[in-house]
């Protein structure tokens, strides 16, 4: 629809929004309809949404569409990490497993971007329509799944003394950095290469799948790595990672340059949501609405960071806008660095005993 910088980065903050005020809701639903219902109700918001941007270009309604898509994301990404952490203990393999499962569906979108804008203008219309496809398939499949035995304890299903626990509180604070830095990152990737001259917009579209192949390597090996590292170290190496990889992205003017800075962040940027998951202990398991006030807090840092990132884009330009993303990703390190000190971890047979 050849939208401007500011719009653009609405769009992608419109959509974290929509993640973000699904958290608590998705948390309170499951107690008054059951899990499974409500993972089929608020599944079917992002379709809608999809669907929404075939018929108009007005920005404000393509705000409004982003906003679904968020909210089924938030719903679907809260029930995700909420079942696999009970079933896991809030073990961070698993975790790391599951966001190595989401990395495949971003690995195969930007390849079907390209596949499509050979059909030409319109092109982009059949995308939305194979998502929504896709959609209809995860529908019908979901009411087969089996949850009755994932519902939370009712004993402790309302409480909130999770927010006096120092190891939640660093846990999202981290969390709310990283995803300063990787909404903004995948929001903007393909328009940072285009803008900055380095590649046409296919060839972005390529180098976004190739990111996201990256993130998809290293998320397996974070989670068979997460059973011998203390996740307050694999944090710590990670937050560093960003800042390092962040600043040679940024810093390059030249594709080869831009790729590697790329494909480590890509690396860095891999493990951290299971791994900081996994930090805050066994609390999601404890206290349901633990998950719906991470995922509320944390994705407030997805909702503001990108519409700067493109405010700045607008007025100066897209490496400008990008070179804001080093403000969190040091916040992020500086807490992952506190939380390393805070919190001494030794091995215990097959878990981690932590302890102040």
């Amino acid at each position: 629809y050849g939208l401007d910088y500011q719009t653009g980065g609405l769009l992608i903050s419109a959509h974290s929004i929509g993640n973000m005020v699904t958290g608590l809701a998705a948390g309170l639903l499951p107690m008054i309809i059951g899990l499974k219902r409500s993972l089929l109700i608020l599944n079917v918001l992002p379709f809608i949404g999809f669907a929404i941007t075939l018929f108009t270009g007005t920005p404000w309604t393509l705000i409004f569409a982003l906003l679904l898509t968020g909210i089924g994301r938030g719903a679907v990404g809260n029930y995700n990490n909420q079942i696999i952490s009970t079933l896991s203990g809030g073990s961070a393999a698993p975790l790391n497993m599951l966001h190595g499962f989401f990395a495949m569906g971003a690995v195969l979108a930007p390849a079907l971007v390209l596949l499509v804008n050979r059909k030409g203008s319109g092109g982009w219309r059949l995308a939305v329509l194979t998502v929504i496809v896709l959609g209809v398939i995860s529908m019908v499949s979901s009411p087969f799944m089996n949850m009755d035995h994932i519902q939370p304890p009712r004993g402790e299903s309302g409480s909130f003394q999770f927010l006096r626990n120092r190891r939640f509180l660093l846990s999202v604070s981290i969390m709310f950095f990283y995803l300063c830095v990787e909404a903004s990152v995948m929001g903007w990737m393909v328009t940072y290469y285009v803008d900055s001259g380095v590649a046409t917009a296919d060839s972005a579209q390529l180098l976004t799948s190739l990111l996201w192949v990256v993130i998809l390597a290293g998320r397996f090996v974070c989670s068979a790595l997460s059973s011998r590292i203390a996740p307050s170290i694999m944090i710590l190496a990670l937050c560093g990672g960003n800042i390092v990889f962040l600043v040679v992205l940024l810093m390059g003017t030249d594709l080869k340059m831009m790729l590697m800075g790329s494909a480590g962040l890509g690396l860095a940027l891999s493990g951290m949501y299971g791994t900081t998951v996994a930090n805050a202990g066994g609390i999601f398991k404890e206290y349901p609405l633990a998950m719906s006030v991470f995922v509320t807090i944390t994705s407030l840092g997805s909702v503001i960071t990108p519409s700067l990132v493109g405010s700045i884009a607008a007025y100066a330009d897209i490496r400008m806008g990008m070179a804001v993303l080093l403000i969190p990703a040091m916040a992020a390190f500086t807490l992952a660095l506190w939380n390393w000190r805070v919190f001494s971890c030794k091995r215990n047979v097959a878990v981690f005993e932590c302890h102040e």
